[in-house]
């Protein structure tokens, strides 16, 4: 699933292609992806331009020349494509728009679990989604506050997108992995140190994943998720890797290297 590097990525990628351009053309292969009527979005994106976007944790919001603003979430398999209107629509472009330059915006979402929103608001439609400030934001104090009384397991929290928005799975355990934090340990039990620490590495992960343009083959061996799938092993101590259940989702540690 795109996670908060990823999209950071989508964002660049359709702010050096798809502004400035009239949109011309919407075609919607399945309106299941679409929270509002196709009509809605025919009234506002026809004769409009994608102006400039914000990105708050995995929900990229795009300002158009005039009007409401796009809400995009990429879902499980989403990502933007920018293609010449004389090569082939993208197989899985499910919703597409066509400029006035001869180019295109498909938005591929094999798996169609990827939507398209329209708000008045970024400030609303966070506050009625309950997303906090994107996790890259987030200062210590906010990450403290929101986090050192909850009564849930660690891994619960940093999932939280009330709290860290924009953390998914695999970056949630990367980051009590490199923190040396087990996964159920209680939020409320974590000492002063350890939220620092917490908050220390969730930032690194965050920004080595961004650095590298969320190419996971490149990140440092001492990140988890080279474990997740092939290794096996704990980078630190050398001893199989444990997977539990947490919140109902897949979650890898290191019994000895992270201790409940």
């Amino acid at each position: 699933m795109p996670e908060l590097p990823e999209v950071h990525g989508y964002q660049q990628y359709i702010d050096k292609t798809c502004l400035g351009h009239r949109i011309l053309s919407f075609d919607v292969r399945d309106e299941r992806m679409l929270k509002k009527p196709r009509r809605e979005f025919k009234k506002l994106l026809l004769g409009n331009t994608l102006n400039h976007t914000d990105r708050i944790g995995k929900y990229l919001f795009v300002h158009l020349g005039s009007g409401p603003i796009l809400v995009l979430h990429f879902g499980m398999t989403g990502r933007p494509t920018y293609y010449h209107g004389s090569v082939e629509r993208p197989r899985f472009g499910h919703i597409d728009l066509g400029f006035d330059n001869g180019y295109h915006f498909a938005f591929e979402n094999k798996r169609k679990f990827g939507w398209w929103d329209i708000t008045e608001s970024v400030a609303e439609y966070c506050k009625e989604h309950k997303l906090n400030v994107d996790a890259r934001d987030l200062t210590f104090d906010q990450f403290m506050a929101a986090v050192a009384n909850r009564k849930t397991a660690i891994k619960n929290v940093l999932m939280n997108q009330s709290v860290t928005t924009g953390v998914g799975n695999w970056i949630a355990d990367d980051v009590l992995y490199q923190a040396q934090v087990h996964p159920l340990k209680k939020a409320n039990a974590l000492n002063m140190e350890e939220l620092r620490t917490v908050y220390d590495k969730l930032q690194h992960v965050l920004e080595v994943a961004i650095s590298l343009e969320a190419r996971y083959t490149e990140f440092p061996d001492y990140f988890l998720i080279h474990n997740r799938k092939g290794r096996d092993h704990c980078y630190h101590t050398g001893k199989e890797l444990e997977k539990i259940k947490v919140g109902g989702r897949t979650t890898y540690f290191s019994g000895d290297w992270q201790k409940l």
